[in-house]
């Protein structure tokens, strides 16, 4: 019995030396306590996900537009013989909504080269809605929006570079006309609105040149009622009937030993 008890304590005396062991080592040398490191278990970082947005409440990115500038819209309207004519129309989309007056004549000397059809009426309506005037024929209006501008030219002046962009609109019937125009650049008496293409090429009308003339009581062609021009130069007279000349519109000719032009 004896010597079991003995083996118990020497077993637990064994275990408080380990013990205290442990305490002494878990102490610094000055009796402060000792670092000790403890290992954390890192958290699981968070997963992003994605919130689907409804389509309804999506906002779509807005196109770049251009502040509104008359000369830019001028150009858009027409720039050549490779027009886009969906340029063209919104051109005259953009014109109706700024109410641009600049835009007017520029309009007017399109409808002239649009001939018919869409952009046509859609130029007319735009014109009507910035003017208030109304031409009587809406398909072919180009001759009453002309004679209109003659009345109203002053309150609907034209964006900067008008007569250049007219210049360079009207050398595509014949290079000439730049030469003719462009000096209107700087300055000039006559308005600029009101040259107009007749609606031929150079030379489309062929003139009359030294047409053969007999005397006046051996023709049998005239009618009581026609008209002619009479032209007297140096002694000599000679008749031009409106009816031959209307078809020429123009009579070159040598009287009385003057070169004449006679223009209808």
């Amino acid at each position: 019995m004896a010597s079991a008890v003995g083996s118990h304590l020497r077993s637990l005396g064994l275990l408080l030396a380990g013990l205290a062991a442990v305490a002494a080592a878990a102490c610094s040398t000055n009796g402060e306590p000792a670092a000790t490191s403890e290992v954390e278990t890192p958290t699981p970082s968070p997963v992003a996900t994605a919130t689907p947005v409804p389509a309804d409440t999506q906002t779509a990115r807005t196109p770049f537009v251009p502040e509104y500038d008359s000369t830019r819209n001028m150009h858009l309207l027409y720039s050549g013989l490779e027009q886009d004519f969906g340029e063209s129309r919104e051109a005259i989309e953009l014109t109706l909504a700024n109410m641009d007056r600049s835009m007017v004549p520029v309009m007017i000397e399109m409808l002239r080269f649009f001939g018919t059809g869409d952009l046509v009426t859609e130029a007319n309506e735009t014109l009507t809605a910035i003017t208030g005037f109304r031409p009587k024929d809406s398909m072919r209006p180009w001759h009453e929006w002309m004679e209109w501008l003659g009345k109203n030219a002053d309150d609907y002046q034209p964006p900067e570079g008008y007569v250049e962009w007219k210049s360079a609109l009207m050398s595509l019937i014949d290079p000439r006309f730049a030469d003719f125009l462009l000096p209107a650049t700087n300055g000039s008496r006559i308005n600029v609105f009101e040259i107009a293409w007749g609606g031929v090429v150079p030379d489309g009308i062929p003139d009359l040149r030294n047409a053969p003339a007999v005397a006046a009581d051996e023709q049998d062609y005239l009618l009581p009622g026609d008209r002619i021009f009479g032209v007297s130069i140096n002694g000599e007279h000679r008749a031009y009937p409106l009816r031959i000349v209307n078809a020429h519109e123009m009579a070159n000719d040598v009287l009385g030993g003057e070169p004449i032009a006679l223009a209808y």
